[in-house]
């Protein structure tokens, strides 16, 4: 049975997770935490296998992580998500991905074309998803702009501003980010 709520169908097993994730697991110790930490985090992952669309072997949720219904994210093997960190609820994760504390994704931009009414009633410009392919870092502090696509192997370091995308293997940083060097070199 399904319920729908402001047009979003969730599933009753999805709905008690979603509550249960916000509601408890999120405030539970850091999932390093040497008290509790590795309970915590099994909680956190075992509610997120029933929330998101698809899931690999989750190595890490940890806490106070807010990803929406998270009901469209997928999610690769042996990837992790850092404490306080927010993503849209359709974003994309490939296998062995660290996502750093602390980053923020965006997933749209306010319209701001029309300069004959303000820029806080003209709405939005159109949803755009994030795509992390395999075996990324993404450093703490870290800003991406709608639609940014991570291609693999590419590391971006703490506190940037992604607002492009780079050549898989890159090493990218800044505000904003600009091409370091390759990995491959």
């Amino acid at each position: 049975m399904n319920i729908k709520i402001k047009g979003v169908s969730f599933s009753i097993k999805q709905l008690l997770c979603l509550t249960l994730y916000y509601g408890f697991a999120t405030y539970l110790p850091d999932s390093y935490s040497i008290f509790g930490g590795k309970i915590a985090n099994a909680f956190r992952v075992f509610l997120c296998k029933r929330i998101f669309k698809k899931c690999g072997k989750i190595r890490t949720i940890n806490r106070k992580i807010i990803f929406g219904s998270g009901r469209n994210i997928e999610m690769g093997d042996d990837s992790g998500i850092g404490a306080n960190t927010e993503i849209p609820s359709d974003t994309i994760i490939g296998k062995n991905v660290m996502l750093s504390r602390r980053c923020y994704v965006l997933h749209r931009n306010h319209e701001f074309k029309r300069t004959d009414i303000p820029i806080i009633e003209q709405g939005f410009k159109e949803t755009k998803r994030l795509i992390i392919e395999d075996d990324c870092w993404i450093g703490l502090n870290s800003l991406l702009t709608p639609g940014r696509h991570i291609k693999k192997g590419t590391i971006v370091a703490m506190g940037s501003v992604l607002t492009k995308d780079f050549p898989e293997y890159s090493i990218v940083g800044g505000n904003p980010a600009k091409f370091i060097k390759s990995r491959k070199e």
